[in-house]
């Protein structure tokens, strides 16, 4: 059954009207009303009876009503309208498989592009149509183009993690012309696991949307995936999905089958079309719902639905607004229309233009960053031909968020990143010069506060992971003359004179690549073991620096010092006992060798450092046999991250999260 709701055309009037009312106080005026002529709201209905529709309606057949409030319907109209498309196909990937299917992006370009045909043989000349993409990140594979203008899809990413929900609120919130209806049809294998927001998110959005949703589950490749991770887990014991670093929580909205039954974000997202006048469309008896048949349906309520149009009277403007539609002496019809519509206290903000995948120019980037964009933003500045070019529009252009002074340099941890990682001088200079200025500019004036000290920490997370220790160190004392007591900080600085002292990276301009003596480390670390939160990872990389200057007694008394605290952090568990395998070896105890790196293997079990180390413990021990296992699982089998790759970056896994908290307290 088909519903549709207002268009934008009343939340334009309703904007131009608050407006005109800026100045009058909610104190003295009453509450603010429909003005008669001005505001108008336009409801799509359709009427049934059985399967057959209803047509020949007239206004007085209609009884509608607006909080409860019958209202006056002053036109009627029963011819088709164009048509705004919004297809949404699910390309995400099974995150509970340990393998992939190696689909090819050709076969799955096929696949959509078949999609796109059996769905715009059903539209005509006047309609546009949209393709949108779920995966790990909202992308349109086909922006809004006239049905007989559509290109050929070229590219597409697929098997990724499910955006769902971002996705759909994308859809949603695409703008309206008011002489055009928009309708979303969207396939789903029923799981969301990375969007930034909720299924009842979702469901408010479509509550003050001007588009109809309708909601197809794909049960058999739900069906198909939990078969396959059922199969490699309790028959094979292959329980955890290894092709993935991380796999965050899964949110589903069916149950198992074969009932399949709506779970907590299934019931609110079919809610949330339901309330547009769509539905979410399941199995029923032998016939499973196809995104095309869907549309087909939906397509021919349009054909016969009517448009009713009435400015509403003796209900306050803002907030929500419920809507009934009934036919009077109805014989048993069943009507279908939009359940509501919502009106803000402010100006409405839902007609702007969706976030781009990757915003280019400085203006698409604040703009997309202003409304939390921030992985479209990091995409946009990483696909930029120049890093350096970004850097000095934005500092051309002046503070475009003069209220929000902190989003400024949030922003501008961003703009740098890519130009700090570059090959070319040119580019790191130019970011350096950023950073250094905003280093300024998050002073708080009565000392430093909670955002500097992190903006401070992703700035120094993100120079260790570029390995230029001598910018680094000038950064690290800008932030230790703010924060001189910061034991992140000073980790900083040990970790950077030890770099310094191996020599790792290149020295940059200005920088006379001078080495670190191996007492100025030890004092910088043994300055941050007394401290809360560093002190094992400290501990750990004195002890690895000890051990690899041959101090191997004393890198075994650290690491059984730092073995007698904890630390969460699986990538410090795992330094502590790899170092300790190679002091053990160092000091001709392979036995015990051998029992560290497994242990080892235990946090990261293919990790390839300590694997070399197992192996060579055995050979030593005259496991000659045990070695040789060893040495096949390393020729044939494919490792796990290892964090011994990025020893040399220091804290630099931390800078995401570093990140995450600035742009938090920037808001």
């Amino acid at each position: 059954m088909t519903v549709r709701k207002f268009t934008v055309g009343v939340a334009i009037v309703a904007a131009a009207v608050l407006q005109g009312r800026a100045q009058d106080s909610p104190r003295t005026q009453p509450p603010q009303v429909f003005r008669a002529n001005t505001d108008l709201v336009v409801v799509d209905v359709s009427v049934r009876d059985g399967d057959r529709p209803v047509t020949g309606l007239r206004v007085d057949d209609f009884v509608l009503t607006d909080n409860d409030v019958r209202q006056r319907i002053e036109s009627i109209e029963a011819t088709a309208v164009p048509i705004d498309l919004t297809v949404v196909v699910d390309l995400s990937g099974n995150t509970g498989s340990r393998w992939n299917e190696r689909k090819s992006a050709g076969k799955v370009i096929e696949g959509v592009q078949a999609e796109i045909a059996r769905v715009t043989a059903l539209l005509r000349a006047e309609d546009r149509l949209r393709v949108l993409a779920v995966d790990r990140n909202v992308q349109q594979l086909v922006e809004l183009t006239p049905v007989a203008s559509v290109a050929p899809v070229q590219r597409v990413e697929f098997d990724g993690l499910a955006a769902l929900y971002d996705t759909l609120a994308a859809a949603l919130l695409q703008p309206v012309q008011p002489a055009r209806r928009h309708v979303v049809i969207a396939s789903t294998r029923g799981h969301d696991n990375i969007s930034s927001i909720g299924a009842d998110v979702v469901r408010t959005i479509a509550e003050r949307s001007d588009a109809l949703l309708h909601v197809v589950a794909m049960e058999t490749a739900l069906d198909n995936e939990d078969a396959l991770s059922a199969f490699q887990c309790e028959g094979m014991g292959y329980c955890w999905p290894t092709r993935r670093f991380w796999v965050p929580f899964q949110r589903r909205l069916f149950g198992p089958r074969p009932i399949h039954a709506l779970l907590r974000d299934g019931v609110a997202l079919a809610e949330a079309a339901r309330r547009t006048g769509g539905d979410l469309h399941k199995t029923r008896a032998f016939s499973e719902a196809t995104l095309a048949g869907t549309f087909k349906k939906v397509f021919e309520d349009f054909r016969n639905s009517y448009v009713l149009r009435y400015s509403p009277r003796g209900v306050s403007r803002a907030g929500w607004h419920s809507i009934d539609v009934k036919v009077a002496a109805s014989r048993g019809y069943t009507v279908a229309a939009r359940k509501g519509y919502g009106i803000d206290e402010a100006a409405p903000d839902a007609l702007l233009p969706p976030i781009p995948n990757a915003p280019r120019t400085m203006r698409e980037l604040t703009a997309a960053y202003a409304r939390g964009g921030y992985q479209q933003v990091v995409d946009g500045i990483r696909q930029s031909r120049d890093p350096s070019q970004l850097p000095r529009e934005f500092e051309g252009a002046g503070n475009v968020w003069p209220s929000t002074p902190h989003r400024e340099a949030a922003f501008a941890l961003d703009l740098a990143e890519p130009a700090v990682f570059s090959s070319k001088d040119n580019e790191r200079q130019q970011s350096y010069r950023l950073l250094e200025r905003f280093t300024r500019f998050v002073r708080h004036p009565l000392g430093g506060d909670t955002f500097e000290r992190y903006w401070h920490f992703a700035v120094l997370t993100m120079l260790e992971g570029s390995v230029r220790p001598g910018v680094a160190m000038a950064f690290v004392e800008r932030a230790l003359d703010r924060f001189p007591d910061e034991p992140r900080f000073l980790l900083s600085r040990a970790i950077v004179n030890e770099q310094r002292w191996a020599g790792v990276g290149r020295p940059e301009r200005g920088d006379t690549g001078e080495r670190s003596l191996p007492e100025d480390v030890i004092r910088a670390y043994e300055r941050v073991i007394a401290l809360p939160g560093v002190a094992v990872e400290a501990r750990v990389r004195l002890a690895t620096f000890l051990q690899r200057t041959g101090r191997n007694e004393e890198a075994l008394q650290q690491l059984s010092a730092a073995g007698s605290q904890t630390s969460p952090d699986p990538v410090v568990k795992y330094l502590r006992l790899l170092t300790t395998g190679k002091a053990l070896d160092g000091v001709k105890r392979p036995a015990e060798a051998i029992d560290a790196y497994r242990a080892a293997l235990g946090v990261v079990p293919a990790a390839q450092s300590a694997r070399v180390g197992l192996m060579n413990a055995l050979l030593v021990s005259g496991d000659r046999a045990g070695a040789e296992a060893i040495a096949e699982q390393i020729q044939t089998t494919r490792d796990d991250f290892d964090p011994w790759w990025t020893y040399w970056q220091g804290q630099f896994r931390l800078h995401g999260q570093a990140v995450a908290r600035v742009r938090e307290l920037s808001r």
